[in-house]
């Protein structure tokens, strides 16, 4: 038999799989540079960038994030309301540095205060710097995912560091019940036989992602899917997040009243400002303004809310409820207070509102002097 004419088996399978080698390799090579012109192109776009956490934790929450780095937000696939910005000496998203000791007003709160979806002229902390003029500071002191608990540390940290005279915390729903969840990264409440304790839950940081992005600077196409497209794989999550802890839902409405009791009995003492010169204002459901049928189930009870109010209120806090401000300010102007129907962050409007309420309350009672 010719070996020419009738090839053995094994030169056959051989080449098959010279055959499946090149092809897998051309698939790969153009997979690879499918990528790099993706990348490419998703630079000349405004990507969600930046803002990257100081791994000193013992200075969280006051400096946030890497001082003096500049980053680029936008929402959605479309990169829509794109801002861009530079973080400032305490890693705070202001456009100019704090000053230590300048007994500034503190604007207190998470993702609403930090705002990385408005320009900072537009935000609460930018409206009443305005309004009190240039002789007297305000600071905004936003971080993303923060609640109730987080509130004391970062007004403790505050007090030491700028020794503030009056301050306003912005309340948005879910900051009573997440004070309670156990989350890596946070401070929640702990109940114990002696009340509730203020604890911290470390992050499990991770060194080669910072050496990563520090030698190659940040991924775009990776920035991408994660910050625009919210899109993470399940199955590797738990390489880079940490199950947390519920609170026990039988004892969810006393603790809810517990973690409030102990947020407003400390505030005074933790700021070093008294309550008198303290503004709290509560978020509402304002898509429910627009329209009855967009009503939410809130996170925090409907009960927890109104008791934080009166509670705040009987304690010597100057307190508004900003749900029906904004509610008579619709049915006036049927303009909306956030990016609806996208985002339920403030936009300028909405910072603005709540800015004007906050200067009513404080001007009155000798804080701003």
């Amino acid at each position: 038999m010719d070996p020419a004419v009738y090839p053995s088996s094994s030169t056959s399978i051989s080449e098959r799989l010279r055959v499946v080698a090149s092809r897998a390799g051309l698939f790969c090579a153009g997979a690879c540079a499918a990528v790099v012109v993706l990348e490419l192109l998703l630079r000349l776009f405004p990507v969600s960038v930046g803002l990257y956490q100081t791994e000193n934790r013992e200075i969280r929450p006051l400096r946030t994030y890497l001082a003096h780095e500049p980053y680029t937000y936008s929402m959605t696939w479309e990169m829509r309301d794109a801002h861009h910005g530079r973080t400032n000496n305490y890693g705070q998203l202001a456009p100019f540095d704090y000053v230590a000791g300048s007994r500034p007003v503190i604007v207190v709160g998470n993702s609403y205060i930090e705002s990385q979806m408005n320009d900072y002229s537009d935000t609460l902390q930018g409206n009443l710097g305005r309004m009190l003029g240039s002789a007297l500071p305000v600071y905004g002191l936003g971080v993303s995912g923060m609640s109730m608990a987080d509130y004391l540390e970062l007004a403790t940290q505050a007090s030491a560091e700028f020794a503030p005279r009056a301050a306003v915390f912005l309340v948005v729903d879910g900051d009573i019940v997440r004070s309670l969840i156990d989350q890596p990264g946070y401070r929640h409440f702990r109940e114990t036989s002696d009340g509730m304790k203020l604890e911290l839950h470390p992050r499990a940081d991770h060194p080669w992602l910072a050496r990563a992005r520090k030698s190659v600077g940040d991924l775009y196409l990776f920035r991408y899917v994660t910050q625009n497209l919210r899109f993470t794989l399940p199955s590797l999550g738990t390489l880079f997040r940490e199950a947390y802890a519920q609170p026990d839902p039988r004892r969810s409405a006393a603790a809810q009243h517990a973690a409030i009791d102990r947020f407003l009995a400390d505030v005074p003492l933790r700021s070093g400002i008294a309550a008198r010169c303290i503004a709290i204002l509560m978020d509402g459901d304002r898509y429910a303004i627009y329209d009855p049928r967009l009503a939410s189930v809130p996170a925090d009870p409907p009960e927890a809310r109104a008791y934080l109010l009166a509670r705040a209120r009987k304690l010597g806090y100057t307190v508004a409820d900003l749900e029906p401000v904004y509610r008579a300010r619709y049915a006036r102007d049927h303009r909306h207070f956030d990016y609806y129907p996208v985002d339920r962050h403030l936009n300028g409007l909405g910072h603005r509102v709540a800015a004007e309420r906050a200067y009513r309350l404080l001007s009155g009672r000798g804080c701003l002097q």
